[in-house]
This record gives C-alpha cells, structure tokens and sequence, in this order.
C-alpha cells in the first residue's frame, strides 16, 4: 500500500466517523415523517463497518469538520478519488446545511445534495421517447393510440399476483449465474430471497444486510418490468454492488467509505446507475419485449423527475403532477399513488433524480467501450467509490 493509500485510508475513517455522527443526529431530531420505511433508512441506509460514530450536539459541528476534511482531501493525488470526494463531501455540507433548517430552494438541493443536472427533461425529449415505443409496439403488432398499445401490452406480458414469488425466485436465480459468468465469479455463492410487502412508496426494495429483495404487491408487473427490478435490486444491481465493496472493505482494499451507502450524495447517481444499467450488463436475453420495457423504463424514470420537479419547483399541486404521470408515463393509480408519495417524501424528493441521472452517467462511460473492455471497467464501477462527473473519468 502506498503513502497515499494509507492517508486516504485514514482520511476515510475520520469521514465514516462523521457520516454516522451525522446519521445520528438526524434520527435524533429530523428523521421522523409519515413514511416509516423511509425513517428507518435514516441518512445511512446501510454500514458494513464497525467505525464509531462522532458524537456531534449540533450541526455547526458537524459542517466545522467536513470542511477541515474537505481540505485534507484536496490534497489526495489520486485524481479520481479526490475529485468524488470535494463532490462527495460537498453534498454532505449542503445535507447538514439542510438538516439544520436551512431552507434550500429544490433545484439547489438538487444539485447541492447529487451533483447531477437539476432541469427536468425537456419536451422534445419526451415525445421523442413516446414515438419510440409508439413505433415499437406498432413493430409487435399493437393497434390505437399509444396509450391503448400499452395497456395491450402489459395486459399480455403481465405476471399473474399468484405467480409472482416463483417466478422472482426463478429471475433472481438465473440473474445471479449470469453475473457469476459475465461479471463476478465470486457472487455465485450469494442468495437473495424475494419477499412481497404492501403499503409501500416503491416498486421494490435491496435489504442488502438480510439478504431479501421486496416486492411491491399492490402493483402489477410485467415480465420485462420484474426482469429490470431483478436485475436493478439484485444482480448485477445492488445486491451485487454492495457485496463487492464489502469483500473489499474486509480485505483492505478499498476505503472505509465504500462500506457505506448514504442517502441524497454525490453518489446517490452512480449507485442507481449502475443498477439501471443491470439488463445491458449481463446482456439477459435481450427480446423485442425487452426493448419495449427498455424504452417504457426510461419513461417512467423521467416522470418521476419531472412529477418531482412540477410539484417543489414549478408550484404545481400533486394532483397536477398525478395527471402527468398518468399521461406521459401511462401510470395506473397505485403506482402513481406510490411514486407522489416518493417525491413528496421531504428528504427523498431529490433523490428520485439519481435514477435517470445516474443512469445516463454510468452509460456514456460505457457505450464508449468495446465489449473487451467491459470487464475491466466493471471493476472500476464496482470497486470505486464514483459520482456522475468522475464516473466519466474512466479511461
């Protein structure tokens, strides 16, 4: 290991020290709201390490010592890593900023809390989307209007309720031995248990720690929308991710801080991204019906944004942003009900940009590469702590 190493390796547990202090104090006077899944989370979702928390009284503390650490970081040769962490450390000032009362303008937030592109998706780029699975879908044989071809179609490629839990079992199982095949070897050993809840603000859920996937039974699903879910949660998506950074924790090869996953960061974008990029990577049984999801996906990945930024900065209601959702997305009404619950969660709203955002980050690093370059790069994705900005960095 070298000087350097071992400086970020010590800057890394001061930082851990300060995260979960700061995890801390925000369950003590700001975590709680009407979502409890959501406050059980806290700002630290996940800690794979055994550092101690700073006991912090106030967040003045709290943001004194994440500019002193700013600092040191500034100084880390290590291109990639001292850019992620000005940005990383960055959007935990602007956190702790919020924590405390400060009132912070949603688009700001945005951007101080992710580092990803605060504007919504344009228009164009919407009904660009719309004339893709428009044309589709018309390619599968589907007649009307667009919103009657879709309706068609996920009536046909529906999973019935009954069958849900087998066949999630049967994805989560074939998506695991393709990833031990294509990506990790080392994740065959690695199970995930399905598990189907209600009452819920997502379609589904990773508890990494007690190795189960969640389901969101009050919704429906197709084929092609389970096959995205398996692989976002599981393998190659969070399951995964988490796993390898744990490995690396344990064996010291990777900072402390790759033990952490923590809510509303700069590395929010490239810890959804990579898990929306799940289907590409393990190239699942790429079928016209997958290309119709693909595409059905980054619509409703878009709508959340934009339902997000309609409501907290255009000033629309969410009865407003409920008929867009329905409209662009062609949502049904639990799914719409979920995702207003999403985005009007105070400490999620924002988030609900790393999907789309992150999404786009990790892809441009990826469509860049020639397919005896992938594996290579997976173990930079996997095994870097990165944001949207230094993901691009690779290479």
């Amino acid at each position: 290991m070298t000087l350097r190493e071992e400086r970020d390796m010590q800057l890394s547990e001061t930082y851990c020290r300060i995260v979960l202090g700061m995890d801390n104090l925000y369950r003590n006077g700001n975590g709680s709201t009407n979502e409890a899944s959501f406050d059980r989370e806290g700002l630290v979702p996940i800690n794979l390490t055994d550092v101690t928390p700073h006991s912090y009284a106030s967040w003045t503390e709290v943001r004194e010592d994440l500019r002193g650490l700013l600092a040191d970081y500034a100084k880390i040769t290590d291109e990639v890593r001292r850019n992620y962490m000005q940005q990383q450390i960055g959007s935990l000032e602007t956190l702790a900023s919020w924590c405390s009362g400060v009132d912070i303008p949603f688009r700001e937030k945005v951007r101080g809390f992710l580092y990803v592109n605060e504007n919504p998706v344009t228009n164009a780029e919407q009904k660009t989307l719309h004339e893709r699975l428009d044309r589709a879908l018309s390619q599968r044989g589907y007649q009307g209007t667009l919103a009657q071809k879709v309706v068609a179609w996920e009536a046909d490629r529906r999973v019935p309720a009954k069958e849900l839990d087998s066949v999630l079992r049967e994805m989560l199982a074939t998506a695991r031995v393709l990833v031990a095949e294509r990506m990790f070897p080392q994740m065959e050993e690695v199970e995930v248990t399905p598990e189907i809840v209600y009452g819920v603000p997502y379609n589904a859920y990773c508890d990494y720690v007690n190795g189960k996937m969640y389901l969101n039974g009050d919704l429906a699903y197709t084929y092609e929308g389970l096959k995205h879910l398996v692989t976002h949660e599981c393998f190659p998506g969070h399951t995964t991710h988490m796993y390898i950074r744990e490995l690396g924790v344990k064996a010291g090869e990777l900072p402390l801080d790759a033990g952490l996953v923590i809510t509303n960061t700069a590395s929010s974008s490239v810890f959804e991204g990579i898990a929306d990029n799940g289907m590409r990577f393990i190239s699942w049984g790429y079928s016209v019906d997958d290309h119709i999801y693909e595409i059905y996906q980054q619509i409703r990945s878009i709508s959340g944004m934009n339902a997000a930024h309609m409501i907290h900065a255009e000033g629309k209601t969410p009865e407003e942003a409920g008929h867009y959702l329905k409209e662009f997305a062609f949502g049904e009404d639990n799914w719409i009900a979920s995702r207003l619950r999403f985005v009007t969660h105070s400490l999620r709203a924002p988030f609900i940009y790393s999907y789309w955002r992150g999404n786009e980050a990790v892809y441009e690093a990826y469509s860049r590469l020639a397919p005896s370059e992938h594996n290579q790069f997976y173990q930079f994705l996997y095994k870097s702590m990165l944001s949207a900005d230094t993901v691009k960095q690779y290479g």
